[in-house]
């Protein structure tokens, strides 16, 4: 009192010691970013009244605050448990997929080699003449299907043309084709040629057209087998075991 006035303060007024304590836990909760735990915020608060010591109000204040950094560390934990599932369910898609992949893509290649390597018929529509073996005196190497004079002759699987043209060995217009496995066929006799030589061919590809020129008796194919383009051998019996029945 001064000069018959009431002086009064004109800050907050005084916490007291437990009120203090309960804001320095707050503050700190805060500072640290997490959330108090319910229960002990409750037990804390209803000791206000109880008038505790400074040693009680301590301990409550500890309590609470591991409680809140325990209940923090739990949250973080979870999420990282989840973060780390999902990446790894993830990558385990990927990798699943990334399989799935390669193994279509092995199976597409074997699929195309497989059609590629294929062995077929070298046309249709003939008859069987002269064979593989001993005829009038000398060897014919190979085994003759009549035909028509025009009927597409085929390339018995995919290789190379090494050689198509006129032969002067009787042969008359002839085609050489040597495949993937290094077996070389001679078509010969023909009437006209559809390759030329260095051409890629396919199997079931027309080549030629049958004739009857050369040293012919009449309109026929004369198929040569000549496997690693050595010596020849029985064309029947070579197709047959590659599933070719002439």
């Amino acid at each position: 009192m001064a000069g018959g006035l009431v002086i009064r303060d004109a800050g907050a007024s005084e916490l007291s010691p437990e009120a203090a304590a309960m804001k320095n836990v707050s503050n700190t909760v805060a500072g640290l970013g997490l959330a108090a735990d319910p229960s002990a915020v409750a037990a804390a608060t209803a000791n206000r009244s109880g008038a505790r010591s400074s040693r009680d109000l301590a301990r409550d204040a500890k309590t609470l605050i591991v409680s809140a950094s325990i209940a923090g560390n739990d949250t973080a934990a979870e999420a990282k448990a989840k973060a780390d599932q999902a990446a790894a369910e993830k990558a385990a898609q990927a990798k699943a997929k990334a399989e799935a992949a390669a193994k279509a893509k092995a199976e597409a290649k074997r699929r195309a080699i497989a059609l590629a390597h294929r062995w077929v018929m070298p046309l249709s529509g003939y008859t069987l003449t002269s064979g593989f073996g001993f005829r009038w005196g000398k060897m014919h190497p190979a085994q003759d299907l009549a035909c028509p004079v025009g009927t597409p002759v085929h390339a018995l699987s995919s290789g190379k043309v090494i050689f198509a043209g006129w032969s002067n060995e009787g042969y008359g217009y002839m085609v050489k084709i040597q495949y993937w496995d290094g077996t070389v066929s001679w078509m010969a006799h023909n009437s006209r040629l559809l390759v030329s030589l260095g051409d890629r061919v396919v199997p079931g590809q027309t080549v030629s057209y049958s004739g009857s020129t050369g040293n012919s008796t009449g309109p026929h194919v004369h198929l040569e087998i000549h496997p690693g383009d050595g010596s020849a051998v029985a064309p029947r019996t070579w197709l047959a075991k590659r599933g070719v029945q002439l």
